[in-house]
């Protein structure tokens, strides 16, 4: 049952709106509405959080995740976890490019004197 609900989630919200995050932020659109303005907050405090190990642990869940559904021969699972494992990378290179850092809760740039905004 873990299997669909993960499944679903990643198609259904997940990669949705981890792509338009990374299209606004990469378009220079912020504010972010609300749940790209979470996926983007989470994202830089997971980093802060667990620092190196949070790409570690991505990659390591999403490669196992993608082998068990290549076993399982669920194809869905297979083409949603690799469209994940390429569109997160590309809003966490977003997220570096712009210099996005947390303040009250959203996402800002940081200009060249390190202040925020």
């Amino acid at each position: 049952m873990g299997v669909i609900l993960y499944n679903l989630t990643l198609v259904l919200f997940i990669i949705p709106v981890t792509l338009r995050a990374y299209l606004s932020l990469k378009n220079g659109r912020l504010p972010l509405p609300h749940f790209q303005n979470n996926l983007v907050v989470s994202r830089i405090k997971l980093r802060k959080a667990i620092g190196v190990l949070s790409p570690i642990l991505f990659w390591a869940f999403h490669a196992l995740w993608l082998f068990w559904m290549l076993m399982m021969e669920a194809w869905l699972g297979v083409l949603a976890t690799l469209v994940y494992m390429v569109v997160s990378p590309l809003l966490a290179g977003q997220i570096k490019a712009r210099r996005i850092i947390v303040l009250q809760e959203k996402a800002a740039p940081v200009d060249e004197g390190g202040s925020p905004g």
